[in-house]
């Protein structure tokens, strides 16, 4: 299942009142490793406001109101808030555990590598520990 989100910005600009939204793959957003700022981008883009306009402004200024998750991100939305940095963390650590998992299926023929918690637990310090050497 995809992990989304939809992202509202809602702002008044010259006594008009706009409510641009997109919704966020949250899967592709993350492999581009962009920061939080590029989500404004996103929404600008989508709802035809120039990066060069007054409104952009505005809207960068406003409050971000994320809703309609799916996928974990379900787990990582707290009222109209998005916990970014935990669900970065639970996807890299997502990703990890399956080249884990294959890493010992393909060397060690163990198919769930769940069953063996010390293996599992080695393995995980071994990534993490090589990960910080880079």
């Amino acid at each position: 299942m995809k992990n989304t989100i939809k992202l509202t910005i809602p702002f008044s600009f010259k006594g008009v009142d706009y409510k641009p939204s997109s919704v966020i793959d949250l899967d592709t957003f993350l492999l581009g490793d962009q920061n939080l700022d590029a989500l404004f981008q996103i929404v600008a883009t989508e709802n035809k406001i120039s990066n060069y306009s007054y409104e952009y402004e505005v809207l960068e200024a406003s409050p971000k109101i994320f809703s309609d998750p799916t996928g974990m991100a379900c787990d990582f939305l707290s009222g109209d808030s998005f916990d970014f940095e935990g669900f970065k963390h639970y996807k890299n650590k997502a990703q990890a555990l399956t080249i884990l998992q294959d890493i010992a299926k393909n060397t060690l023929e163990i198919d769930d590598l769940e069953a063996h918690q010390n293996l599992k637990q080695a393995l995980w310090e071994a990534y993490k520990a090589g990960r910080d050497m880079v």
